[in-house]
């Protein structure tokens, strides 16, 4: 570690260790042949199971609350009863858009005419297409392709989406003004629900600290790794060399994607989300916190109170849900 960018971390070495049991070791020599966006497909065009913090059923519903003030109210709702109710013949461009979820919420809407989500993962954009197909949702348009050189008709869109899509873009001044604001119609909207925090992962010391002090005192049952009997003992902020060789865009600047939309558009709302510490803690040992008993319910609640502690310490959040407007 060399201030506060680790290079090589042994949570490197645990993790390396955990794919190569998981998928084998042609799965890693695979990388080492590839582009940076060869490794980034690899990474992304699959459909695997994970224990990611976003598998927790309350997690997602502190996230409705953050960015709606309802647990039982997800943003794509908020968001059409309070800005687009009364308006008809909407288009959505939704950058990034993976298998496809947050299109299919917008879709329900008969205020939307056409929804187009674009991502290079070809087989996630399959998976997308079945279950839009299934749904009978005729308004949704897919495309397998790179939003940087795909050809958009310019001032077409009403809403341009970026959901955990927006953190993978390098040089997001530029992506805004030439790719993003052209695209939108006068008077459109940009909606984000993003990672902003440190570039590459590279958590602070302060967030570490808080983070690890937790996960010692969580019990020993709840710190067993995915698809593993191991116990879960330390988070290590991943190193550089790791993140380059397994996925180049992950959080390549994100830092930069709130005072760069700040440059760029108006503030209509921005709400902030935190993960600062859920998102360190519950990586790899979120499958335990699936049970709705007692004993899990109200750890999760504390996990929630020490987290919103550690914001209002900061005063920041690692994630920020926004309306802006072009």
């Amino acid at each position: 570690m060399i201030g506060d960018k680790t290079y090589i971390s042994i949570g490197d070495f645990i993790d390396l260790y955990y794919k190569v049991k998981q998928k084998g070791y042609n799965e890693l020599l695979s990388k080492f042949h590839l582009s940076n966006k060869g490794r980034t497909l690899s990474k992304w065009n699959t459909i695997s199971s994970s224990s990611d913090f976003w598998i927790i059923p309350e997690i997602r519903c502190r996230w409705n609350e953050k960015c709606t003030g309802n647990p039982n109210i997800e943003y794509e709702d908020y968001v059409v009863s309070k800005y687009f109710s009364k308006s008809k013949g909407l288009k959505m461009l939704s950058v990034g858009c993976g298998t496809g979820a947050r299109e299919r919420k917008f879709a329900k809407y008969p205020n939307f005419n056409l929804i187009e989500g674009v991502d290079m993962a070809e087989k996630q954009i399959d998976e997308a297409r079945n279950h839009a197909s299934d749904l009978k949702l005729n308004n949704i348009k897919y495309i397998v392709g790179d939003f940087t050189t795909h050809i958009f008709e310019h001032s077409t869109y009403d809403v341009i989406l970026f959901n955990s899509s927006l953190h993978h873009f390098k040089d997001i001044h530029n992506i805004l003004q030439t790719k993003v604001l052209p695209l939108l119609k006068d008077g459109g909207y940009l909606l984000i629900f993003e990672y902003v925090g440190p570039k590459r992962l590279q958590w602070t010391k302060q967030q570490l600290e808080f983070a690890n002090k937790l996960l010692t005192d969580l019990p020993l049952k709840y710190k067993i790794r995915f698809n593993s009997k191991s116990i879960k003992r330390r988070i290590y902020r991943p190193g550089l060399f790791r993140m380059l060789l397994v996925d180049p865009s992950e959080a390549i600047d994100s830092d930069s994607i709130i005072p760069s939309i700040h440059n760029h558009f108006k503030i209509i709302e921005e709400r902030k989300i935190g993960w600062d510490i859920s998102h360190l803690l519950f990586k790899d040992i979120a499958h335990n916190f699936l049970n709705n008993d007692k004993e899990t319910q109200k750890l999760l609640s504390y996990l929630f109170d020490k987290e919103d502690e550690y914001l209002s310490m900061t005063g920041g959040s690692d994630a920020v849900f926004g309306v802006y407007q072009k």
